[in-house]
């Protein structure tokens, strides 16, 4: 089979297959240069030649699986966060454009302390990772109950931090770990804030991630509220909380967060304009 007959029937699999995909010409160039290492020039070069045999059974793989739903970052191995690429594959939440606010928002703070943070859901550690690229004096204590999740991690910090960095694993349950490494001078997360309803209403690839990330109880605020109160108790007096929301959660977040006691509350937006960050000091 030509490298032409088999991007033809490629694309129209994709067209037909309902998977996440702007451009399903592009999408097979980008499949055939993960699974065979063709890149553009070789591409073009090779548009009339027949494939090897297995050449056709390797890509055939990594077609499968990505018109299976599987996310192309799962397929590729990697996510670029912020100014860096973190290793993803199935069981760790895909870093989202989305999130840097959380980092921005970070950046802000003096650069010049030596703040300890407290994070809930280190996920690929996307978040502590970037911020303790900038700032190597503070300190990051990052808690993830998910033990699909550990390998990227560490992969992470060992390819990302140097061996000094104060970035510290505790593998386990936030509201259970958090209080004996307490108080904090921040609290951050991006934690799981979809109504489990909606779930089934979101795409496959979306499906493909871990539930554990994702899901934040029957109303998506669940798992926010029990964060907002415990985090009150292990900041520091004005110490400052710091979490992504869905786009439809603000007002609900912000009179949660005015309640639980924290001052100067601010729903932040995203890049798209929508509600995304929420944030107040104790």
């Amino acid at each position: 089979m030509t490298l032409e007959s088999f991007v033809t029937l490629g694309k129209k699999r994709i067209e037909e297959s309902g998977i996440e995909c702007a451009d399903p010409m592009l999408h097979m160039k980008q499949i055939l240069g993960v699974s065979i290492g063709l890149d553009s020039l070789n591409f073009y070069s090779r548009w009339s030649e027949p494939l090897t045999d297995a050449e056709i059974e390797l890509a055939n793989q990594f077609l499968e699986r990505r018109l299976r739903g599987e996310p192309f970052q799962y397929l590729v191995g990697y996510e670029w966060f912020w100014h860096s690429r973190f290793n993803v594959g199935p069981g760790v939440l895909i870093p989202r454009k989305e999130t840097e606010h959380l980092v921005e928002e970070l950046l802000k703070l003096r650069g010049s302390e030596s703040l300890k943070i407290g994070e809930l859901g280190a996920g690929s550690g996307n978040i502590g990772i970037s911020v303790l690229l900038e700032r190597p004096q503070w300190e990051w204590h990052a808690f993830e109950i998910n033990p699909e999740s550990m390998p990227y991690l560490g992969r992470n910090l060992g390819e990302l931090l140097p061996l000094d960095a104060k970035y510290f694993v505790h593998e386990g349950n936030f509201f259970e770990l958090s209080k004996d490494f307490a108080p904090y001078d921040v609290i951050v997360s991006n934690p799981p804030y979809i109504a489990a309803p909606e779930m089934e209403k979101l795409s496959r690839e979306v499906k493909s991630e871990p539930r554990l990330a994702l899901v934040g109880g029957e109303e998506g605020t669940e798992i926010l509220k029990h964060f907002i109160a415990a985090s009150f108790q292990f900041l520091k007096p004005g110490g400052l909380f710091l979490t992504e929301i869905g786009s439809d959660q603000g007002p609900k977040i912000k009179e949660v967060l005015e309640n639980s006691g924290f001052k100067s509350v601010e729903v932040l937006n995203d890049y798209s304009g929508l509600p995304r960050i929420a944030k107040g000091f104790k």
